[in-house]
């Protein structure tokens, strides 16, 4: 693919997405019988529109949105208008949109895993070990390789996790690759391979981080948990899996793999549950992204669009499986006149006894909203453009 194609595969994506978030405002209102007046990609001026139904169709210049326009407040003498459905259905709409690009995020994650695609392999070790952790009961130590699980050959964290997931609370054959030093300075050593029995936690658990733990079910000390996790403080919680273990990969390369069916649903139930525990990162600090943008914008988007493109179609599916679930999460935001300020709006509305706000408030607020937007869409635009010029 060309760059130029490359930057140009931006539009179709974003126009594909958007399309999937206001369809499911539209499926919704159709569901409460609820007029639609209008169906829109982009924002004014309009290029075309066409009237089928009761809904006009309009397709608009500026390709950074859209919108489902819903029927006017100004109107509420007519009982089918959409001012005088209750605030809950108008609560459930607005809300749709968001809910279709998870969906959206989630059926892409799935077809990527049920597909043929690349993962990173190679030799899985363990990093380090959790106190009193199942791991630890079975003899493991730090360096461990793990080479097979029931004599199923692990090359990739994936087969890992999914073999233990198998053998939870049952009593599980691992097989691993262990150096064994010979000399006291450590320049002599033996690779030996050892078998060991482990037995899996039915599911991850969490203990709190204490002085001294005097309950080691649910408490671990400072001095063990920080062996584990440096970055644990008194009061945190160590977060350990069903093995209780930190592993990481040596001599990785890619490697190809493909989930049954069962596998697949359940890598892309996961996969969601760690978008969503990241999302916390954009409003609180975190080293790791010290000194880089946690936004980004159209230009941005088209780069990482282009970058996508020349590692092929998977790279191209998780990229759009990622915009679809971070324009769910912006439109969220309760700031009008995104899906979130709409939202906030009809809780005030609740919070009224059912009586809006007037409309003449409503109508400035969306002004000043839509100004900050794009204010904010120029500003990202216009850092995009300076990094890509410094970078």
């Amino acid at each position: 693919m060309s760059e130029i194609s490359g930057y140009l595969l931006f539009i179709p994506i974003i126009f594909i997405i958007v399309v999937f978030h206001e369809f499911g405002h539209f499926v919704m209102a159709k569901m409460f019988k609820i007029e639609v007046e209008e169906f829109a990609i982009g924002f004014p001026p309009r290029l075309f529109a066409k009237k089928i139904s009761s809904t006009i169709i309009s397709l608009n210049i500026i390709p950074l949105g859209g919108y489902v326009k819903l029927p006017s407040i100004e109107t509420p003498d007519k009982k089918e208008r959409f001012s005088k459905t209750l605030s809950l259905k108008k609560i459930i709409i607005f809300s749709m949109g968001s809910f279709f690009n998870f969906l959206m995020t989630f059926l892409i994650l799935l077809f990527i895993f049920l597909t043929p695609h690349k993962v990173w392999g190679g030799e899985i070790y363990i990093e380090k070990i959790a106190p009193d952790s199942p791991a630890e009961i079975s003899g493991l130590t730090q360096g461990d390789i793990i080479k097979k699980i029931n004599n199923n050959s692990i090359d990739s964290i994936d087969k890992l996790i999914n073999n233990i997931s198998e053998n939870k609370n049952s009593p599980t054959k691992i097989t691993i690759e262990r150096n064994k030093n010979l000399s006291v300075f450590g320049s002599i050593s033996q690779t030996e391979i050892k078998e060991l029995t482990i037995t899996p936690r039915e599911s991850s658990i969490k203990r709190k981080v204490v002085q001294n733990a005097q309950n080691i079910k649910d408490e671990v000390s400072l001095e063990s948990a920080q062996k584990y996790n440096s970055k644990l403080e008194i009061g945190d919680e160590m977060n350990e899996g069903k093995m209780g273990v930190l592993i990481n990969i040596k001599n990785p390369k890619q490697i190809d793999t493909q989930l049954s069916f069962n596998e697949a649903i359940k890598k892309s139930y996961i996969t969601m549950g760690l978008l969503f525990s990241g999302i916390k990162y954009i409003f609180i600090e975190n080293n790791d992204l010290e000194g880089e943008s946690k936004f980004t914008g159209p230009v941005g988007i088209a780069q990482l669009t282009n970058q996508s493109s020349k590692q092929g179609l998977q790279s191209i599916a998780e990229l759009v499986a990622l915009i679809s679930f971070s324009l769910g999460i912006f439109n969220l935001i309760p700031f009008p006149p995104l899906d979130g300020g709409k939202l906030f709006l009809e809780l005030i509305t609740i919070s009224r006894n059912g009586y809006p706000l007037p409309s003449a408030f409503t109508y400035r607020i969306q002004l000043i909203g839509v100004s900050i937007l794009f204010g904010l869409i120029i500003f990202v635009t216009l850092s995009d453009i300076i990094n890509i010029f410094n970078g």
